[in-house]
């Protein structure tokens, strides 16, 4: 029974290393206790207690999933995600310096697979993203996963004082440990529209034209700026094809004079496209760029006639068609590229979207998860991506959080949540021929260096 608390309680200790706490130094506590519980069974008491770790964990971080479709598909997705825990049961742990590294290795591994699979995966809840505001300057170097690893290293205090001394060491060395973010070549005054939505929920664009009349009123305000950004669904009805949407878009535009961005969903052949649309200061379209990363459940569904039958709001989810190639928009001559909600959740992706871009900007629509924690929790995986990439982020919700993230992953400004607000910002656009190390390294460097070290445990385990 006790092995079962101290499982409990690692995952609770992941959980309190996000928002709404954010306790950086709670997930090395989490990753340690599970270290030590796994060091003292077997096979089956391994697997049930890595599990109950997980479940733990993703019930608790993942209940915003619920918060307006019940607790059926929450319990799916937690559930769905804690079974990946299983691969840390499966390896025999010593309480030696190789044990240690195999279960952090095991941890990180289990991470990457769940970004990437099933569906094109789930990346949320990643240790990596937790530890901003502690290890800034570790992030452009090794990136989000390099930061999982570390965070599962911790494991090391629990051993010899050698081993001790070398974390500790590590832990020192971050606070001198430049950070790679490139120097900026340029800055902009941009402006990012919190607009606002009538109600909160799956149904906040029921009224035609109310989101997008919100987002045109707020950003009435707005003057000597180079860019406006506003979030996704900011148009909630397709402005190239709906009149009066066009008109409302372009009468801004002729009375500002001021660049838009916006986030739209247009109408395709096939179906719904998830677009980021950057209006030029004569009201033409630019640029446009379709979100490719679709998130699964929520923007089409899979296994589409199980999951109505689990949950009567699938039914309502139409099957939006994903864009095939990344398309750069440009103000004053530098490019930029929108990362429209959950696409900030896949190390690839946001890799190749950020590669030649001066900065960022991040399109989300949070009214669909109420007051939870959803919101908060993203503003977070952002500023990790910042601090990863090197690059200023500018975050545009709906209801929030919409703010400026600079390029260590500091939020110099924010708006406050449910507020209808334009967040002005100067924003440093780097060099876009510029790379962090950290976004030089793709996925499957690290899945074939923690494979090794997990093949290399085995082989010292059967001898």
């Amino acid at each position: 029974m006790l092995g079962f608390l101290q499982a409990t309680l690692s995952g609770v200790c992941f959980w309190l290393g996000f928002a709404p706490f954010e306790w950086g130094f709670a997930p090395f506590v989490g990753t340690a206790l599970l270290f030590n519980i796994l060091t003292k069974n077997e096979l089956n008491r391994r697997v049930a207690l890595s599990i109950t770790s997980g479940a733990t964990f993703f019930l608790l971080l993942l209940h915003w999933s619920s918060t307006y479709v019940g607790a059926i598909p929450w319990l799916i997705l937690a559930f769905g995600q804690a079974i990946f825990f299983l691969l840390l049961g499966l390896f025999p742990i010593q309480r030696t310096l190789t044990g240690a590294i195999t279960f952090a290795s095991a941890f990180t591994l289990i991470e990457i697979f769940r970004m990437k699979l099933p569906f094109g995966g789930f990346g949320w809840g990643r240790l990596g993203f937790t530890q901003v505001d502690n290890f800034s300057p570790f992030y452009s170097l090794v990136g989000v996963t390099g930061i999982t690893l570390f965070v599962g290293l911790s494991s090391l205090l629990l051993l010899k004082s050698r081993s001790k001394y070398v974390f500790i060491s590590v832990v020192a060395l971050s606070f001198f440990l430049p950070n790679f973010q490139s120097s900026a070549v340029s800055n902009l005054r941009i402006a990012a529209v919190q607009g606002g939505v009538d109600k909160l929920g799956f149904d906040f664009n029921d009224r035609a034209l109310s989101v997008l009349n919100r987002h045109v009123d707020v950003s009435q305000v707005i003057t000597d700026v180079d860019l406006i950004v506003w979030p996704e669904n900011s148009s909630d009805v397709d402005p190239v094809k709906n009149a009066l949407a066009r008109t409302s878009i372009a009468d801004l535009i002729s009375a500002k004079r001021i660049p838009l961005l916006i986030g739209a969903v247009e109408s395709g052949d096939k179906g719904p496209l998830n677009t980021s649309l950057l209006y030029d200061t004569n009201g033409k379209i630019d640029s446009r760029y379709v979100k490719q990363d679709l998130a699964p459940f929520g923007e089409y569904i899979p296994l589409r006639s199980w999951a109505e039958a689990i949950s009567p709001y699938a039914t309502n989810v139409r099957d939006f068609q994903p864009g095939n190639s990344w398309v750069k928009h440009r103000v004053k001559g530098i490019p930029f590229q929108s990362l429209i909600c959950f696409e900030i959740l896949d190390d690839d992706h946001v890799r190749a979207g950020a590669h030649g871009t001066g900065f960022l900007v991040a399109q989300t629509n949070n009214a669909t998860f109420g007051t939870s924690s959803e919101a908060a929790q993203q503003l977070q995986i952002t500023q990790a991506r910042a601090a990863e990439l090197g690059r200023d982020f500018v975050v545009a919700s709906t209801t929030g959080f919409t703010a400026h993230i600079d390029g260590l992953g500091n939020i110099q400004e924010i708006a406050p949540q449910f507020e209808p607000r334009a967040l002005t910002m100067n924003v440093s656009a780097v060099d876009a021929d510029q790379r962090t190390p950290a976004s030089r390294i793709p996925s499957w460097i690290w899945v074939v260096m923690l494979g090794l070290v997990l093949l290399r445990a085995v082989l010292i385990y059967r001898r």
